[in-house]
């Protein structure tokens, strides 16, 4: 007998109506610099299955093309994947972009420069959420977020994250379709996709969790293989037919400021 790798996740979310709550999802793609054959495969997954995505675009490889497809397709929105996507740390601490090993104001001018950049190139598109390269921001850094613009942050979901200081919202990743083997990625599998996506909406819905953080699943368009791809196109469609799960969009998370 045959067990459907989303049984989990659909048993899950049938304890949701109990509670009187529907089950906030989202979904980001990382590293966005340039339009190409997998980034129009992305945007033709969003816009045939109905579901936003926030794509963590890198400010300094961004340009008029990546602008052009982004306006053109109302399902994607562009967040900041920091500046540059340049490590900066020293050898043997792995790569920081967003660490403090430079002075804080060249950090944060860089920043400052990057949300510029794109808010000129997708305009109410741009959703001012930063998403830290590698998933690797100092907490000091984070108070002085607020004072760039920034209304929130996303990054790889951790029980140990620093608390996240007034004005910010965090919306972080809880699943990455892809396991990292130092330059090769490949996709993650059915289960243990389910089982992180699982994990994150019983702690959700028991309260041990932020409540209202929506749930958060990673791609990375230019790493993804068919069994990826497959993997996500199945997961939207599933999520999508149950009445008590929902997708919500980075505009919806990260409201502009009044």
């Amino acid at each position: 007998m045959t067990t459907d790798p989303f049984d989990p996740l659909l048993r899950e979310l049938d304890a949701w109506p109990s509670a009187g709550r529907r089950a906030a999802l989202w979904g980001r793609d990382d590293d966005a610099g340039a339009p190409g054959p997998a980034l129009d495969r992305l945007a033709r997954l969003s816009a045939e299955r109905g579901v936003d995505c926030g794509l963590a675009v890198i400010p300094a490889r961004a340009g008029a093309p990546l602008g052009e497809l982004v306006l053109a397709s109302p399902r994607l929105h562009a967040l900041q994947h920091g500046y540059a996507h340049v490590n900066h740390a020293p050898p043997g601490g792995g790569a920081w972009e967003l660490g403090l090993h430079r002075p804080l104001d060249e950090v944060t001018s860089e920043l400052g420069a990057g949300m510029a950049a794109l808010k000129a190139l997708f305009g109410p598109r741009f959703v001012a959420a930063l998403v830290p390269p590698w998933n690797r921001i100092d907490p000091g850094l984070l108070p002085h977020l607020p004072g760039l613009g920034f209304l929130g942050v996303s990054a790889s979901h951790k029980r140990d994250a620093p608390e996240t200081p007034p004005g910010l919202r965090r919306a972080d990743a809880h699943c990455d379709l892809l396991d990292w083997k130092g330059h090769k990625a490949f996709f993650s599998g059915r289960e243990k996709c389910v089982t992180n996506i699982v994990e994150h909406l019983k702690k959700k819905r028991s309260g041990h969790v932020d409540p209202d953080e929506p749930t958060g699943v990673l791609t990375h368009h230019l790493e993804m293989d068919d069994d990826a791809w497959h993997f996500m196109d199945d997961l939207i469609s599933v999520t999508s037919s149950h009445p008590a799960a929902q997708w919500v969009s980075p505009a919806e998370i990260w409201p502009p400021a009044a």
